[in-house]
């Protein structure tokens, strides 16, 4: 109970310093929201995983470093030095926001942490960054935006772990988002949408104890579960009409009303990749005859409530969206 009540304290001391990033005017008040956020999500990763301390020891040098840089490049704003602190600014919040190619922490330490702590770290651990980009307005961010796309979408294609996967989904992801800095509205939007796709399938993988893909394929799962783990994975892989197509197509439509043709073609193309790997992972699922068994917890209320989430909200957003 004590402990529960300790990381309970932890998560509203952690949302406190996304919510002070967010909404701070100054920079001293943006670099504190984040120092807050940083320590109150590392005791989240220690878990049972024995080399868990090691990935809480590297989270810290990492973002121990950033935020060194945030706060150089602060002081040299403060002291009238001008030179350079666009790209300090956005090099510290990449690093932190885990975009390419500063992204090799995030695959580093993604293997010893628990689901539910890896689904913080992917999306609301990212929200202060970004926000801070978005105020400093960044014109370099372009290349870090490429790299991403084509790195994630094409490093995924081998990977046997399905937390990597999951982490490279998210540098892929957080391209996106980087896409969508101009406006902050389609930003939270893509948030939202992703951190909506990405909970579900966190629970069910984490409830099953799936590390590996092979271990999707000799499983005695029920329907129920490998059908919505299937709608899930499809999701996150932008499949029409689920509601993670419903981001891309967002994101593609803010591409081509701002006429950034290379973006576009270069995100059509790295979609196919990262839809390619997350069907591989829906089909390994589906593959095997199950036989149901009495210690696996079935509820199909929720699960179908989830499937006609995802089958439902693309058409549905579309339709309120040309209508209002």
């Amino acid at each position: 109970m004590l402990f529960n009540s300790t990381k309970l304290t932890l998560a509203n001391v952690m949302m406190i310093g996304v919510i002070m990033t967010i909404c701070s005017n100054n920079w001293i008040s943006m670099w504190m929201g984040l120092e807050i956020t940083l320590l109150s999500f590392i005791p989240f990763m220690q878990s049972k995983i024995k080399t868990s301390s090691e990935s809480m020891m590297k989270y810290f040098i990492i973002q121990s470093v950033a935020s060194t840089m945030f706060m150089f490049s602060m002081i040299c704003m403060l002291i009238g030095v001008n030179m350079l602190n666009e790209m300090f600014l956005s090099i510290s919040m990449l690093i932190k926001l885990g975009s390419a190619p500063f992204h090799n922490w995030v695959l580093m330490i993604i293997e010893n942490i628990s689901y539910m702590t890896l689904f913080s770290l992917l999306t609301i651990i990212k929200i202060p960054p970004l926000m801070i980009l978005y105020q400093i307005n960044s014109k370099i961010i372009l290349l870090p935006i490429i790299i991403s796309m084509i790195v994630s979408s094409i490093m995924c294609i081998n990977q046997s772990s399905v937390k990597k996967t999951l982490g490279f989904s998210s540098i892929y992801n957080s391209s996106m988002m980087l896409i969508s800095m101009n406006k902050v509205g389609l930003l939270m939007n893509y948030m939202l949408i992703y951190s909506l796709t990405m909970l579900p399938l966190t629970v069910m993988v984490s409830k099953l104890k799936i590390n590996y893909m092979n271990q999707m394929v000799f499983n005695d799962f029920s329907t129920w579960m490998k059908t919505n783990m299937w709608i899930n994975m499809l999701s996150m892989g932008g499949f029409p009409p689920l509601m993670g197509f419903l981001g891309k197509l967002m994101i593609m439509q803010n591409l081509i009303s701002n006429n950034q043709n290379l973006l576009t073609s270069i995100l059509m193309m790295t979609s196919i990749l990262v839809m390619l790997f997350y069907t591989r992972m829906a089909f390994t699922s589906m593959m095997t005859i199950y036989s149901l068994k009495k210690w696996i917890i079935n509820k199909p209320d929720l699960m179908k409530f989830i499937m006609s989430l995802n089958l439902t909200s693309t058409p549905l957003i579309l339709t309120l969206k040309s209508v209002l």
